[in-house]
């Protein structure tokens, strides 16, 4: 099984950039300019009306009424990992030992570890889980280097996981340290997985009575998803 296909969050909330919740006709427009009236006058096509974010108070309005859809994703993002590791146990048999992967250094499989982490955490076994992936993490910058993403994606799943189970501390930890590790190189393949960040610190700190930090990443959360709508990454 290639190291790729363990991660799962990007397909999961591809759902939030269609969301209406982030798109028209929800979102206010800069305003245009209507065409002379003169049928003789022949005017250059307008590119579409851009649009613009809304209030801080009002992102959050709509971060809120997002909440049931990303709870919802819970069940997905175990029911997809499930699919593409239906035996995490069984699994780690075909990987080779944790400590010949460090010895080789083989950043192929120091990956394979990591997702195999994430995949005992959603099946429940957090004790395991979190063995696997202290180790991970403490090798990955070594083997991976220190801008590789793969980190920050694997933490960023665990730390929905403890959104889901409404373990705010936990979650506000991981996706934090995950957006540190992803954001600053982020792309069109992981930007669903910092809006999912952005969303998930918003609820975390609504919830928590934390209203500036609630509304800072509200904003960012809408400010993305009309950049990823208006301004295809690469």
């Amino acid at each position: 099984m290639q190291s790729a296909k363990l991660h799962f969050r990007s397909m999961a909330v591809a759902l939030f950039v269609c969301s209406s919740v982030f798109t028209l006709p929800a979102l206010s427009q800069t305003p245009t300019t209507a065409p002379p009236a003169t049928p003789t006058t022949i005017t250059p096509a307008q590119a579409p009306p851009k649009l613009v974010a809304p209030s801080a108070e009002e992102c959050l309005t709509r971060v809120r009424g997002f909440e049931p859809t990303l709870m919802r994703l819970k069940e997905t993002c175990k029911s997809t990992l499930s699919a593409i590791i239906p035996d995490p146990v069984a699994y780690e048999k075909t990987l080779p030992a944790f400590d010949k992967v460090i010895a080789d250094k083989d950043a192929k499989n120091l990956r394979n570890y990591g997702g195999l982490s994430e995949a005992f955490y959603y099946a429940g076994d957090k004790e395991k889980g979190k063995d696997l992936f202290s180790k991970f993490e403490a090798n990955a910058v070594s083997l991976l280097g220190a801008e590789d993403t793969f980190l920050g994606l694997v933490k960023g799943d665990i730390g929905l996981l403890f959104f889901f189970e409404n373990n705010y501390p936990d979650a506000e930890t991981y996706v934090l340290d995950a957006l540190k590790k992803v954001e600053p190189h982020m792309t069109a393949a992981n930007s669903n997985n910092v809006l999912s960040s952005y969303m998930c610190l918003t609820l975390i700190y609504d919830k928590t009575s934390k209203n500036d930090k609630a509304l800072e990443f509200a904003k960012k959360a809408v400010e993305l998803a009309i950049k990823q709508r208006q301004e295809p990454m690469k």
